[in-house]
């Protein structure tokens, strides 16, 4: 059980890594491009889309990385479709006593 609790810690760690890089980044180009939040948000999806396929590929073929993953763009594609609905669906919980404990003081 204890693993598993490193295991979440650890995601929660990188989740909120990643969100406040991309939400940096996304502020930055918004600023200086101009550009609206929906074509910035469309820009950075297919980021996303981009970064999938360079992994993807180091992970395939004979010189494929060793650590056993091996990507399936179907259910990958659906993972990562199922994760994006899920965080733009997702709203603050109004109850603080119901709120999942983000760290310790």
């Amino acid at each position: 059980m204890t693993n598993m609790v490193e295991i979440e810690r650890r995601q929660d760690e990188a989740q909120d890594q990643l969100r406040i890089t991309i939400m940096n980044e996304f502020c930055r180009i918004m600023g200086r491009s101009g550009l609206p939040p929906m074509a910035v948000m469309r820009l950075a999806a297919r980021a996303v889309g981009e970064v999938y396929r360079e992994v993807a590929d180091s992970h395939s073929g004979p010189n494929a990385c060793p650590c056993n993953w091996r990507p399936n763009e179907r259910a990958d594609t659906d993972m990562l479709c199922t994760a994006l609905m899920a965080a733009i669906r997702y709203r603050p919980v109004a109850d603080l006593r119901t709120m999942r404990i983000a760290g310790s003081a």
